[in-house]
């Protein structure tokens, strides 16, 4: 039985976005291109869920049909991508709609980068080189049959049971990030993994599993993923031995205890206070190639585990401990070794400041470099413990410390 969406794409897209789509598909008839909705917009539009990107595939080569868009004035051209005839185009009401040729890929080499193989293939080929069944589907908009779904991979029937499973036997092989993304997938549309897929992602992570992988994708899944911010996510990771795909140790941490210190304290590196507690290896967090500010929490995270902080510190020397580190490292120091000293540190310490600067220290007789340096700190020992509490308590306890 063939299933059209003409009706849902009517009541789920924004007008603005429908008329764009309308106009192409007149164009692609009076042109003779081939064009269609495809992979996620396709899946969300049957799971009635928000549509926020739309993608469009052209049965052939999408620079040459947006520069027929272009050429009547019915798109603006932002960005092209020639090696993969590969089009951003903005349509009128700032509606901005992704093309891209339909293609055919293979892997040289395992886990990396694809290389392609034929620009302008069939429609078929194209959805058979793509993750799983769910973002396999595609609607044409053509004039003729606008909204008939193509199913070559029994994608509908798939989302109707709930079930992921990838489209062949050699999928995690070829991309490793699937893995993850796999995981992001089945948490955002509470999704299971059919035997399968189950099987296959089993045996790659328990018996196939290597380090010459591309970790700049696997870095970029695992960033969309846990920035969902999912305690599921989490579990499942762990669970799944997902975490395995990057060499990581299992900790006795559960989704729900990160999620809710990402909710109290809010820091802004979300998806590596969940990777944080389970990533370890040096050469793995170094092939991931963060930032400084995130290389930074994993040196403030060694640091801290490698420390001395006696059970029995003062607020001075908790103070201490932590200070300058980044958010990120100091929850993950909780989460693995379940202390209290951090969390005093967050919820008592962390904003406590000595309000006096040196220059008004020097106005108040105390001029040597090495003084001032030691007066700051008697000055925030007493604010830690609790004896100097405003600006003027300050000053009294520096005059009394003069006379």
């Amino acid at each position: 039985m063939t299933l059209n969406l003409k009706d849902k794409i009517k009541s789920q897209l924004p007008k603005a976005a429908l008329n764009a789509l309308e106009l192409c598909s007149k164009t692609a008839d009076d042109n003779g291109f081939k064009i269609y909705l495809i992979g996620g917009v396709v899946r969300d539009l049957l799971l009635e869920k928000k549509i926020i990107d739309i993608d469009v595939t052209v049965e052939g080569n999408a620079t040459e049909f947006c520069h027929t868009l272009s050429d009547k004035k019915i798109c603006k051209i932002l960005q092209v991508q020639n090696e993969l005839k590969t089009v951003k185009a903005l349509f009128k009401n700032d509606i901005a709609i992704d093309f891209a040729s339909t293609r055919q890929e293979f892997y040289p080499k395992r886990g990396h980068l694809p290389v392609i193989a034929r620009i302008g293939c069939t429609l078929e080929e194209d959805v058979l080189r793509r993750d799983f069944t769910i973002n396999a589907l595609a609607i044409s908009l053509n004039e003729k049959d606008f909204g008939t779904v193509i199913d070559y991979v029994g994608g509908v029937e798939d989302i109707k049971n709930k079930i992921l499973k990838v489209l062949h036997d050699n999928s995690f092989n070829e991309d490793p990030s699937r893995i993850i993304r796999g995981l992001k997938f089945a948490a955002r549309f509470n999704f299971h993994r059919d035997e399968y897929t189950k099987e296959l992602q089993e045996k790659y992570i328990n018996t196939q599993l290597h380090d010459d992988i591309s970790w700049t994708r696997i870095k970029s899944e695992l960033k969309q993923t846990f920035s969902m911010n999912d305690a599921k996510v989490y579990d499942m990771f762990l669970i799944n031995d997902t975490y395995k795909l990057v060499y990581g140790e299992k900790p006795p941490v559960k989704g729900l205890e990160i999620k809710t210190l990402v909710d109290k304290y809010s820091p802004d590196y979300v998806w590596l206070v969940y990777l944080g507690t389970v990533l370890n290896k040096p050469e793995i967090i170094e092939a991931f190639c963060l930032t400084r500010p995130e290389k930074k929490i994993f040196t403030d995270k060694n640091t801290l585990l490698k420390g001395d902080l006696n059970l029995k510190s003062t607020n001075y020397e908790i103070y201490k401990f932590f200070e300058k580190k980044s958010i990120e490292a100091v929850l993950i120091y909780y989460l693995l070794t379940k202390r209290k000293e951090p969390l005093v540190y967050l919820e008592k310490l962390m904003n406590i400041r000595v309000e006096l600067k040196g220059e008004e220290l020097m106005e108040l007789g105390i001029t040597e470099g090495k003084l001032i340096g030691k007066m700051l700190d008697e000055i925030l020992k007493r604010k830690l413990a609790g004896t100097i509490i405003t600006k003027a308590d300050e000053i009294n306890f520096v005059k009394s410390e003069t006379k």
